[in-house]
C-alpha cells in the first residue's frame, strides 16, 4: 500500500544563514494512523506541519532540501491552496487563520473555496458545528467569543473540509479541561469513523495517548531522535525525554514519583493495578489572612450583555492566586476589570485598600503587571533584547545594571540566542516566554497571568513557575488565569472559580478539590491526578471490602 505521507531527508531554515529548524527528517504515514509528535519548544514542530500543508517554505523567505510526498505526489507540485483539501491544519494561535467576521461564515470559507454545492455547504457547515459543541455561535461575531471558542472554531473550519490528514497543533491550549477530554473522544471517535489520519503536536498527552500508534520524537536540533510505540519510547528514553524537557503523561510522572516498577501506565487504572498502597499524599494549607486586591460587587456589561454579576472576593497578599472556570465564563474579562484594562458597569476594585480610579495611569502600571493572553499585544519594540529592557529604560537605571538583569533573564528564559530577533519572528513558545520575561523584570507589587504556561515544554514551565514562585517569595503577589489542574495543584495558594460570570468558590486547591464534587462539574473542571487516584483507590477498596461481606 503506497504511503498517504512521506517526508525524505526533509530540512528547512528560515533564512540561509541559519541552522536548519528541521534537520535531515524522513518518516512515513499510513492512511488512518495516528502520530504524536514531541519534542521541546522551537524543535520545530510546528516548522514541520506547516512544510507538509504546503504553506511552507512557499509563502516565506524559507529554503527546504529533501522531500515531502502526499499521495505519491511531490507538495510542491500541487497548486497554491490545493493541499489544503486534503490536509488541514489547527494552528496554536486560532486567531491567526481567521477571515471573516462571523463563525458560519469562517466554516463554510473553505468550502466555497472548493465549489462545495450550496445545499451541501450548508449541511456540511451545521455537521462542523455540531461536532464542536458550537451550533448555538453561528451567527456569533469571532472577535466576540472566548480564546477557547476560537480554538473550537478553527477545529470546526478543518473538520468541515473533511480532509485525509489533520495536524494539530496544541489543539486543546486553550479549552476547559472537561472541553479537552470531550475533543479529544471526539477526535478519537471521528477517525474511527472517517479513518483520517491524524498528525498531533500536544504538551499534555493524558487524553492522546491512549489511541496514538506512534511517537515521533523530535531534538532541539530538529533531529528525529524516535520513532515507534508510545510504550517503549516513554520506557527506553524516559531520561532523555526529561531531559529535553518534553511533557509526561501525568500517570508516569506520579508512578516516578511513588512507584519503583517498569511499568508504563497511560490510564489511572494501569496505575493502581500495579499499587500496594495509597498514602494520603495530600496536604492541607491555610489561607493567607492579608489582601492586596478587593473586588466588591462588581459587574460588567458589553453592549448590554451581562458578563460578570455581583462579584466579590479578595486576592491574599505574597501568594499566588488562580482564576479557574470553563470556556466563557468571564475570567480574561475579570482579570481586565482588576488590572484597570476595563472599568466595571458597577461596584469596585480596590487595590491596597485604594479604588483603582484613584490611581493615576502611571501609577496603576508602576503597581499592576498583565501577562496577555495572546503575547503579541504586548510587543512594542524591535527586538527581543530591547523589549525586556524597555520598561527598565523607563525607570531610568544604569546601564551597567540594565545590562546585567536583561542578560540574566534572557539566559534563564532560553531567549539569549534570539536577543537580536523581532518579537514576531519567535516561535510560539518564545513568544510567551518573552512576555513573561517583560513583566517579571519590572518591580510592580501585583502581576496578572493570562495562561502563562501556554505552549511551554516541561523545563520552561518550570522554570516559568519557578522564577513567579521567586517573585512571590520577595513579596510580590500574582493571579493566573489557567485550565491546567496540575498547575494549579502544584504551585496555587488560593484559588476562584469562575462560572457564567459569577463567583462559584473561592479557597484553597484542596478545600477545592477535596469539597463538593458539582462545584468542579459546573465549572468543567477535573480532578489532579493524586486526587483521582486517591479517589479510585478508595472507590476500589470499598468495593474490595463489599465483596468479602
Amino acid at each position: 500500500m503506497k504511503h498517504l505521507l512521506e517526508v525524505s531527508h526533509f530540512s528547512f531554515s528560515y533564512a540561509e544563514s541559519e541552522t536548519p529548524i528541521l534537520n535531515d527528517i524522513s518518516f512515513s504515514m499510513k492512511t488512518g494512523e495516528t502520530i504524536l509528535l514531541l519534542g521541546p519548544s522551537g524543535s520545530g514542530k510546528s516548522s514541520l506541519a506547516l512544510c507538509i500543508n504546503g504553506l511552507f517554505p512557499r509563502s516565506i523567505d524559507g529554503i527546504s532540501s529533501g522531500d515531502i510526498y502526499f499521495l505519491g505526489k511531490k507538495i510542491e507540485e500541487y497548486l497554491p491552496g490545493e493541499v489544503n483539501q486534503y490536509v488541514g491544519v489547527v494552528f496554536q494561535d486560532p486567531e491567526t487563520q481567521f477571515c471573516m467576521m462571523t463563525v458560519e461564515d469562517e466554516i463554510a470559507f473553505g468550502l466555497e473555496n472548493i465549489n462545495l454545492p450550496r445545499a451541501e455547504m450548508d449541511e456540511r457547515v451545521k455537521w462542523a458545528a455540531r461536532l464542536m459543541g458550537i451550533e448555538n455561535y453561528l451567527s456569533a461575531n469571532i472577535a466576540t467569543l472566548s480564546g477557547g471558542l476560537k480554538q473550537k472554531v478553527a477545529l470546526a473550519c478543518v473538520l468541515a473540509m473533511k480532509p485525509k490528514l489533520i495536524i494539530l497543533d496544541e489543539p486543546t491550549a486553550l479549552l476547559d479541561p472537561l472541553s479537552t477530554k470531550d475533543f479529544a473522544n471526539t477526535i478519537q471517535r471521528l477517525q474511527k469513523e472517517l479513518q483520517f489520519s491524524l498528525i498531533i503536536m500536544e504538551h499534555k498527552l493524558d487524553h492522546w495517548i491512549n489511541f496514538t500508534d506512534r511517537c515521533l520524537i523530535l531534538t532541539d536540533s530538529g533531529e528525529i531522535m524516535f520513532d515507534g510505540h508510545p510504550r517503549s519510547c516513554f520506557r527506553s528514553h524516559l531520561q532523555q525525554l526529561k531531559e529535553l524537557g518534553i511533557w509526561l503523561p501525568q500517570t508516569l510522572l506520579f508512578k516516578e514519583q511513588f512507584l519503583t516498577s517498569n511499568i508504563v501506565p497511560f490510564t489511572v487504572e494501569e496505575l493502581i493495578e500495579t499499587m500496594d498502597e495509597v498514602q494520603e499524599m495530600i496536604e492541607t494549607s491555610s489561607p493567607h489572612k492579608e489582601s492586596i486586591l478587593e473586588a466588591r460587587n462588581i459587574s460588567f456589561s458589553r453592549k448590554k450583555i451581562p458578563i460578570l454579576q455581583n462579584i466579590n472576593f479578595n486576592i491574599p497578599e505574597g501568594a499566588l492566586t488562580a482564576i479557574v472556570g470553563h470556556n466563557g465564563a468571564g475570567k480574561t474579562t475579570l482579570s481586565y476589570l482588576l488590572s484597570g484594562l476595563e472599568k466595571p458597569t458597577s461596584g469596585e476594585v480596590l487595590l491596597k485598600n485604594r479604588n483603582l480610579t484613584a490611581y493615576s495611569e502611571l501609577e496603576l502600571s508602576k503597581n499592576i503587571g498583565y501577562v496577555f493572553q495572546n503575547p503579541e499585544h504586548q510587543f512594542i519594540t524591535e527586538s527581543v533584547y530591547s523589549e525586556v529592557a524597555f520598561s527598565l529604560k523607563m525607570q531610568g537605571m544604569d546601564e551597567k545594571r540594565m545590562d546585567e538583569i536583561i542578560e540574566r533573564v534572557l539566559a534563564s528564559f532560553r531567549l539569549k540566542h534570539v536577543e537580536h530577533h523581532h518579537p514576531f519572528s519567535l516561535s510560539q513558545g518564545q513568544k510567551r516566554r518573552l512576555s513573561v520575561a517583560t513583566m517579571l523584570v519590572d518591580e510592580q507589587s501585583f502581576i496578572i497571568f493570562d495562561e502563562p504556561t501556554y505552549g511551554q515544554d516541561a523545563n520552561t514551565t518550570k522554570e516559568l513557575m519557578n522564577m513567579i514562585e521567586s517573585r512571590i517569595q520577595s513579596g510580590v503577589s500574582a493571579l493566573m488565569i489557567t485550565h491546567d489542574m496540575e498547575l494549579l495543584d502544584s504551585y496555587a495558594d488560593h484559588v476562584i472559580v469562575l462560572v457564567d460570570g459569577e463567583v462559584i468558590f473561592q479557597g484553597t486547591p484542596y478545600q477545592l478539590f477535596s469539597g463538593p464534587k458539582e462545584v468542579l462539574e459546573k465549572a468543567q473542571l477535573q480532578l489532579p491526578l493524586r486526587y483521582e487516584v486517591l479517589k479510585q483507590w478508595k472507590l476500589r477498596s470499598e468495593r474490595f471490602a463489599t465483596s468479602i461481606h
